[in-house]
């Protein structure tokens, strides 16, 4: 379709999706400086029922699609695929409302010269936009009714609209026909969205549409992008935490085979070579001093990481918690700093000129890359153009972090494009790093076995203030909104509290997949199973138990009533095999997992995961599968091997031959339970990763007797086996 005139610019901006304009988190933060102690514990509970925001306020029809000359619409999305699915079901709801078939939609990603760019994260790219995306493409088929009327003088409600045709008696024309004949448009006004129960591809299993071209290699990627005359970069960072620049070096560097330009900047030095090869070979010349602390180590972050120290903030306070003075059982739980560990390290393409440039690059948060390149540059935003390409991971890795200041100074320094790319030691130690957690959780229960206090206080480092105005921290005291996710307690008791400790670590720590509903559920659901132990009763009943009646709990009663159905759960187990249980409430996704699993050759050895899910409306029951089966092995591989460590000032890991994660043989059966449980869909991404942690070490309570209150479990079980032995 053609470029906007201004009159189509006045009637687009009264169109009732344009006034939706992304989350009121940043302005509700601003009004609550006084009487933080009780707005807090609001803002808390109002973030665990929050609907994640699209982060999208422009929804000019004109900006996300195209209608092609072979009648084909391509859909520019705002948001990027990493893996998860999104261009297919963003395509499911297109077809749904533009009466197209799901072959004729072609899905790419926007750039911020044509289109939208945003954040993608938080399980939210697809639940964010179920609604606007219909009512965009809905509206523009309704344009496309109202340019044919006046072509052919009738009413626009007497066109029909079907599989990209326009048609009334005798008039028939495709929406590329019209689209070519058309020069100034009449935008129309938003419809009625179809009824969920004439869909035609909504709610059916649908193949990938990047499918075929991702076997056939065709897709690109970060690290697959070429340009003409583009040379290589390699930048050398600090292996130090907070290593400071204190003297180089780098005449050596200089004169290695294929230099073309060495640049120092702040904190760090970089090389442009005309290979890869001669890039890294000449960055490893430079020589660097570097100011650290050599002292610190992995005793160093827990330390500073313990219930007590740090900035307390309480979350959650119902009752009269502080009856639990004389605690019936109190436990305390830890999980370990972790990597990404992303397949694809961190990529960026540079082409500079002057004071523009644009970047091809591999990232979810495309538009905090555009804001803070512009400024750490001296650009103007319209100078920095984003062309974003297919994600080999995220996991938030790719959120608040980027190398794209440094390819484009390196870009400036030789005129040509430059390929910056992370080497596996950089993405490990010069990258951010799941924080870690300590949680002493205490729990009072009446004769009957019924919890009648319970408190959660948990330690932690910060993983969201980056993606918050600067106001934020010091209103908000402590993240409880991303790292403390999941501290609030999720069943019907009648006195509780939940409390975060932050405290500040001397490295990056950031979102890492589940964000801190992966600790806090282990540390919850682990000791909900201690509490039915001691109880003396069975840990799905006794979850059942405190089940409320709010629509959430009602939803999680069904839940696990439904995988205690699948799995059997009160079939007697084989003499040998453990089972356990745990579920979470993850921005209104449900996710639940038993898990059997039994001990060889003193290894935990995983032999099924039934895994129930409840994330609302599902789009694409084959898109779901998928996210599920990779959520239960990344749950799995941080679960039970997963560990980052630091010694003399420096993380330890530097590639996947000391960070160990899952393999192939640790790869068990997979049963996966899907449930609509409302009417709205929700994430689907992150919440079946978090029950897999205390099911797991529930599971090998029930067949060993020792509990394990520390990830990875493996090592903690190697741990428990050396004190009994």
């Amino acid at each position: 379709m053609g470029k906007n005139n201004e009159k189509e610019k006045k009637q687009f901006s009264r169109r009732k999706f344009l006034t939706r304009a992304g989350s009121g988190l940043a302005g509700t933060i601003a009004l609550v400086y006084f009487g933080r102690s009780f707005i807090r514990r609001g803002i808390s509970g109002f973030i665990a029922e929050l609907d994640m925001p699209s982060g999208i306020s422009n929804f000019d029809q004109h900006l996300w699609f195209e209608i092609n000359a072979d009648n084909t619409i391509t859909l520019k999305s705002p948001k990027v695929e990493m893996g998860q699915s999104i261009f297919t079901g963003y395509a499911m709801l297109v077809a749904e409302e533009l009466d197209v078939e799901l072959e004729m939609i072609h899905v790419v990603h926007a750039n911020s010269a044509t289109g939208i760019i945003t954040r993608t994260g938080a399980s939210s790219s697809t639940s964010s936009l179920y609604i606007d995306i219909r009512e965009i493409a809905a509206t523009l088929r309704e344009t496309l009714k109202l340019g044919a009327a006046k072509l052919w003088g009738v009413d626009p409600g007497s066109i029909n609209t079907k599989s990209g045709i326009l048609s009334v008696g005798e008039n028939q024309m495709s929406y590329a026909e019209l689209a070519n004949l058309t020069k100034e448009w009449e935008v129309a006004e938003t419809p009625e969205l179809r009824p969920s129960d004439s869909f035609k591809y909504v709610g059916k299993h649908i193949k990938r549409l990047d499918l075929t071209d991702k076997v056939l290699g065709k897709t690109i990627y970060g690290i697959d992008t070429t340009l003409p005359n583009m040379v290589f970069g390699a930048v050398l960072y600090s292996p130090f935490i907070g290593g400071k620049l204190r003297g180089s070096d780098f005449s050596e560097a200089e004169n290695s085979s294929g230099m073309l330009k060495v640049v120092q900047g702040n904190n760090w030095i970089g090389v442009v070579a005309e290979t890869r090869y001669a890039a890294e070979i000449a960055v490893g010349k430079i020589k660097a001093t570097w100011d650290h602390d050599p002292s610190y180590n992995t005793q160093s972050a827990f330390e500073a990481v313990t219930v007590g120290i740090g900035t307390e903030v309480n979350m959650q306070r119902e009752g009269d918690p502080d009856r639990i003075a004389h605690e019936e059982i109190k436990c305390e739980y830890r999980t370990p700093l972790g990597f990404h560990a992303n397949m694809e390290p961190s990529i960026m393409v540079a082409d500079a000129e002057g004071d523009k440039v644009t970047l091809y690059t591999s990232y979810q948060n495309n538009e905090f890359l555009h804001q803070t390149t512009a400024d750490a540059l001296g650009f103007k935003t319209e100078n920095v153009i984003i062309k974003p390409t297919f994600l080999g991971g995220g996991f938030g890795r790719r959120s608040f972090l980027h190398n794209a200041v440094e390819a484009t100074r390196l870009s400036q320094a030789v005129g040509r494009p430059v390929h910056l790319i992370n080497n596996r030691q950089q993405e490990f130690q010069n990258s951010f790093v799941r924080p870690n957690t300590h949680h002493i959780l205490k729990g009072k229960m009446d004769g009957q076995g019924k919890i009648k206090a319970l408190q959660h206080e948990l330690a932690t480092g910060p993983m969201g203030f980056m993606a918050m105005p600067a106001i934020a921290k010091p209103i908000l005291g402590a993240d409880f909104i991303v790292a403390g996710h999941g501290t609030r307690i999720g069943y019907t008791i009648e006195n509780v509290k939940a409390t975060i400790w932050q405290s500040e670590l001397p490295f990056m720590t950031s979102m890492w997949r589940g964000v801190g509903m992966f600790a806090n559920t282990f540390a919850i659901e682990s000791f909900m199973d201690e509490l039915a132990h001691r109880a003396g009763k069975d840990p799905l009943q006794f979850r059942l138990e405190h089940c409320g009646d709010t629509v959430q709990l009602k939803r999680r009663k069904n839940l696990l009533e439904l995988i205690g159905e699948r799995s059997e759960w009160h079939k007697p187990m084989e003499i040998g095999i453990g089972r356990g249980l745990a579920v979470c409430d993850d921005h209104k996704t449900i996710a639940a997992a038993v898990v059997d699993l039994r001990i060889e050759e003193g290894q935990i050895k995983i032999l099924k995961v039934f895994q129930a899910i409840d994330p609302g409306k599902i789009i694409n029951p084959n898109g779901v599968l998928q996210q599920v089966e990779g959520a239960t092995m990344m749950g799995i591989s941080a679960s039970l091997f997963e560990e980052c460590t630091i010694e003399n000032g420096q993380f330890v890991q530097t590639n996947f031959h000391n960070y160990q994660v899952a393999k192939l043989i640790d790869t068990p059966e997979i049963d996966i339970l899907m449930y609509e449980g409302s009417k709205k869909p929700s994430g689907v991404g992150e919440p079946p990763i978090s029950p897999i942690a205390p099911a797991i070490a529930n599971a090998i309570f029930n067949l060993t007797g020792i509990r394990l209150r520390s990830l990875p479990l493996q090592k903690a079980f190697d741990g428990a086996k050396r004190l009994d032995n």
